[in-house]
């Protein structure tokens, strides 16, 4: 008897050890005070970590990106969004986009952004729109080691 709990628990660890880990963040309205929205993390096996956003309060059927921001105090704020960091919203206002990206680089960013586009182009981010935000706890991130 005692064997057969010694190697369920075991098991059970193992189980739990392997599972992916997963966190949220809520995503707040910065200029618009309706839109709202989480981020959820995935630190996945294969040394990928999945974002998840889900948002709504959008301009119905808009254009955004999102945008993992650095705000490194000699660099002023860098990040990336473009690539597979583009999605619209549906006729109601809400958006829903996952992406993945190699987990040693999402350790370093500090926040993440939605931003929109009102003219479609992404690449034109003096006309864009800050829409959500919110703060990347080092607590979520993956350690390495």
């Amino acid at each position: 008897m005692v064997k057969e709990l010694t190697v369920a628990a075991a098991l059970a660890f193992a189980i739990t050890v392997q599972a992916p880990r997963e966190n949220t963040v809520d995503l707040t309205g910065e200029d618009w005070d309706d839109a709202r929205g989480e981020a959820v993390i995935i630190d996945l096996q294969d040394d990928e970590t999945e974002i998840r956003i889900d948002a709504s309060g959008l301009e119905p059927n808009g254009t955004y990106s999102i945008w993992l921001i650095n705000r490194a105090p000699l660099m002023g704020e860098v990040g990336i969004g473009s690539g597979d960091l583009i999605f619209e919203s549906d006729a109601l206002g809400r958006g829903f986009h996952v992406m993945r990206i190699p987990s040693d680089q999402f350790k370093d960013w500090d926040k993440i952004e939605v931003m929109h586009h009102p003219n479609r182009d992404t690449e034109d981010v003096e006309n864009a729109e800050l829409t959500l935000t919110g703060v990347l706890d080092r607590a979520l991130q993956r350690r390495d080691g």
